[in-house]
């Protein structure tokens, strides 16, 4: 029996559990399938690889798109994705100018906090490619005594368009839905429902999505318990796309996503649909080396 989790986090981007300790709590869950969707970094899906487990680990990589707020890609793959990985890069250094800025803005506001002091700490915690986010530098204001909590340092400080906010450089949807679906990979619409659409507009943003080659929705995510997954679930198969699930884990008990795991007691169908997933991601991976076949010949 299938046992999916296809939405994880690790302290390479936002997470809190290493991937080695993550890939040991899943065994510990019985997790059969799980992916590692880091924030704009392959990092921590690639280092499962390093570790021997009976668990059937699937590339993954959560994209932030710029078209409106909370709107987020995942792209699974089982190719090396060169071009996709050669995006990540890129982003990655405008992350880290983006830090830099944010701290900056910080210490005129009478909060210093050392960039290299928390860069050194993201590279203990999430290897050398650990890229620092608004997590890290919420945590950061937390310990130097400037908030309460990251509630706060979000509220006042860093959230958007708060003081020493600065906006993120992502792609669009029209950008990096053709690259995903270039390099092998598919590209998977990420928790729909934090997009907070009523029906009709997502329907219309999946029209959209649609033609821009979009290969699956994210059906089974804690953000749409509330509503029941039915709707949710009646729309990905209206337009022929796969339907896969996650928690969204970041940490235990956070209070916005899910335990390792929560998703497979409301996932009816997880068997059928893991089974469409993997012929899925064969079929891209067949039609990737084919295409680099073709182009070296």
């Amino acid at each position: 029996m299938m046992r999916p989790d296809l939405h994880l986090h690790t302290n390479c981007s936002d997470g809190v559990y290493g991937p080695e300790l993550l890939l040991h709590e899943c065994g510990q869950r019985g997790i059969t399938h799980m992916a590692v969707t880091d924030h704009d970094t392959m990092s921590g899906s690639d280092m499962l690889f390093q570790f021997p487990t009976d668990i059937v680990c699937i590339p993954g990589v959560e994209l932030s798109l710029k078209d409106m707020p909370g709107l987020h890609l995942l792209a699974y793959g089982m190719t090396e994705g060169a071009l996709l990985r050669e995006k990540l890069r890129t982003l990655t250094v405008l992350r880290e100018e983006r830090a830099m800025k944010m701290i900056d803005r910080l210490a005129e506001l009478g909060m210093p906090l050392s960039y290299k002091e928390l860069k050194a700490k993201r590279v203990l915690e999430g290897g050398k490619d650990g890229t620092i986010g608004r997590p890290h530098i919420a945590r950061a204001m937390v310990r130097a005594g400037y908030v309460r909590n990251m509630q706060e340092a979000f509220a006042k400080y860093i959230g958007n368009d708060r003081p020493a906010y600065v906006k993120a450089e992502r792609m669009t949807a029209a950008e990096a839905i053709p690259l995903v679906n270039q390099v092998g990979f598919l590209p998977v619409l990420a928790h729909p429902r934090e997009l907070k659409l009523e029906e009709p507009l997502l329907h219309a943003l999946l029209d959209r999505l649609c033609e821009l080659g979009l290969k699956g929705i994210e059906v089974y995510h804690p953000s749409a318990a509330s509503k029941g997954f039915e709707t949710l679930d009646h729309m990905a198969r209206t337009h022929g796309l796969l339907v896969t699930g996650g928690s969204d884990f970041h940490q235990e008990n956070d209070g916005k996503h899910g335990g390792i795991g929560a998703m497979i007691p409301l996932w009816k169908s997880s068997e059928e649909d893991m089974q469409s997933l993997l012929s899925a991601l064969d079929e891209a991976k067949k039609r990737a080396e084919s295409e680099v076949r073709s182009h070296g010949e």
